[in-house]
């Protein structure tokens, strides 16, 4: 049986979130914001299928007319303000379509991971009260979340129509901007699943941030190969383009071999990525060139060496900048700002940039002060751009809204730049999170599966470098009997899903502890390094 369960209220009560200065969105509503831009013959979207091996375009004035389409779509099968919309669908103007409509009827998005398992999405979809799912076209799509058994399934296929409409009328008070609008859910460092509530406030007010840190504007065309599933593919490489005027590229996929020749094709200026994409750039073996008209890629939700950008920049002649953020804090908090020189300096290669505009950023101790230039602590953030709230968790919120600062979890340090602005950098999480091509993993429920085996008697996941995906896996394990590491790797593959299991087994008799039994996990990470250091080029095919 389905139940309603209506978006909640926007929480302000956290002083983290309030605004840090004067800029507040001069829209009242999402509507008000989508029909602002006046500038309808101007290219907005282009959809590349390499799939299909279809391309199509739309103008700005095409694209609110097909998103008006789907809007009524939408009304027809009674959504309405503060409704919970799901989708399940890969990238495609259909389903980039869908998330501006619902935000168009003031409902809220919850994107769902089509990599991950039916219990994983039947679990969001109870949490949310999600009544309805876009899908892409098919049987399985469908049959997905009918086995949710607590959905309907819209095939966002054919929702595009191009009958000529005008603005639909909802028949309700337009939802406002501080109402929820982006429902992202994450799995956290503990392994139970955080729901992250963002407003259209929040995340309009950190599309100005970017645009005045990025310099996008009119001109500006970005390459979407993430997934907009994400934070990244959707707020970055999708929306913000609508935001500054210019266009985006939607592909279906990513593929090394093609990614070149679909900038050039379209004639992209730059592409928002993650350090994964960038490695596999940097690896395939293409007779392609880069386009001349792409200008910079901008690279972030995971550590990127510093030494893959600068080759990057030698070989494809391209600027790589940085930004970092979090889910939490909308998309982004620091960012590398423009060059004015050929390079940047060496000792800022490594940094995550500079505090973007309407946000604060520090780096604090484990009292709360703040640390001194080149001091670790944790990086903490405050302003508009931060989420509502961890909806229906009070301990995770009272955890990270802690001393009027959102806590990231994160580790770093500042040192001033011969700018004069303070330049992050980034080592490493406080929290024991597994960072494997920008999908964070809980390393606890890898411990429960390697040690529910009956000849392990106590097992730990750790982190180890790895240039394809960042991060990649290995288990120290105590085993109680004959194991070999084959049989552990199979016995894991039938249990978890593909991103979260071990590639590596090292087999030893004590795992560092706390004086209650507790993990040192850090420790762990440390002493098997120097081990775990010769898999830095293993790409782990099958």
């Amino acid at each position: 049986m389905m139940t309603e369960q209506r978006c909640r209220p926007a929480v302000t009560e956290f002083a983290a979130r309030r605004d840090v200065d004067e800029y507040s969105p001069p829209w009242a509503d999402f509507g008000d914001f989508f029909r602002s831009r006046k500038d309808d013959d101007s290219t907005f979207l282009i959809a590349v299928s390499r799939g299909q091996r279809t391309r199509a375009e739309w103008s700005v004035d095409q694209w609110r007319n097909a998103v008006y389409n789907v809007t009524s779509d939408l009304i027809r099968h009674g959504v309405k303000a503060g409704d919970n919309v799901a989708v399940l669908a890969h990238n495609s103007a259909e389903t980039l379509a869908l998330t501006f409509a619902v935000w168009l009827l003031g409902g809220c998005l919850v994107p769902l991971d089509p990599r991950d398992e039916d219990d994983r999405h039947k679990e969001i979809l109870e949490e949310s009260g999600a009544r309805w799912v876009g899908v892409d076209a098919g049987p399985e799509s469908v049959a997905q979340v009918m086995r949710s058994g607590c959905a309907e399934p819209l095939v966002v296929r054919g929702l595009m129509s191009t009958q000529r409409r005008e603005r639909p009328s909802t028949g309700t008070d337009p939802a406002p901007l501080d109402a929820p609008a982006l429902r992202m859910h994450t799995s956290g460092t503990s392994g139970r699943p955080k729901a992250i509530v963002l407003s259209m406030r929040s995340i309009l007010l950190n599309c100005d941030a970017m645009q005045k840190a990025f310099g996008w504007d009119s001109k500006t065309r970005v390459l979407t190969v993430l997934p907009i599933s994400h934070a990244n593919g959707l707020l970055i490489n999708s929306f913000l383009p609508w935001f500054v005027g210019g266009s985006t590229v939607l592909a279906d996929r990513f593929s090394g071999s093609t990614f070149w020749s679909i900038a050039a094709e379209t004639h992209a200026t730059t592409s928002s990525i993650v350090p994964t994409v960038l490695e596999y750039l940097l690896a395939t073996e293409s007779s392609e060139t880069p386009s001349p008209i792409m200008k910079e890629v901008i690279s972030g939700s995971g550590p990127l060496r510093a030494t893959a950008a600068s080759e990057f920049e030698q070989r494809f002649g391209i600027r790589v900048r940085q930004l970092y953020g979090l889910s939490e804090t909308t998309a982004v908090l620091t960012a590398t700002p423009p060059l004015t020189g050929s390079h940047l300096e060496p000792n800022l290669r490594r940094s995550i940039g500079v505090t973007v505009p309407h946000a604060e950023v520090d780096v604090v101790d484990s009292n709360g002060a703040s640390c001194d230039e080149g001091v670790r602590g944790e990086i903490v953030a405050r302003g508009g751009m931060l989420m509502n709230s961890y909806d229906n968790n009070d301990s995770a919120n009272a955890e990270a809204f802690r001393g009027g600062w959102f806590h990231t979890g994160d580790r770093g340090y500042w040192e001033r730049g011969a700018d004069g602005n303070r330049w992050f950098f980034l080592e490493g999480r406080l929290k024991e999170s597994i960072v494997r091509g920008g999908l964070n993993i809980a390393p606890q429920l890898i411990d429960e599966v390697v040690t529910s085996h009956p000849l392990v008697r106590s097992a730990a996941a750790v982190p180890f470098a790895n240039r394809w995906q960042g991060e990649e896996i290995a288990v120290f394990v105590i085993a109680a009997g004959d194991l070999t590491e084959a049989e552990l790797l199979t016995w894991c593959a039938e249990r978890l899903q593909p991103h979260m299991c071990p590639k590596v087994v090292i087999f030893g008799s004590e795992i560092p502890s706390t004086s209650v039994g507790k993990i040192r996990r850090n420790l762990l990470t440390q002493q098997l390094a120097g081990e775990l250091a010769r898999f830095w080029e293993s790409s782990f095919r099958p």
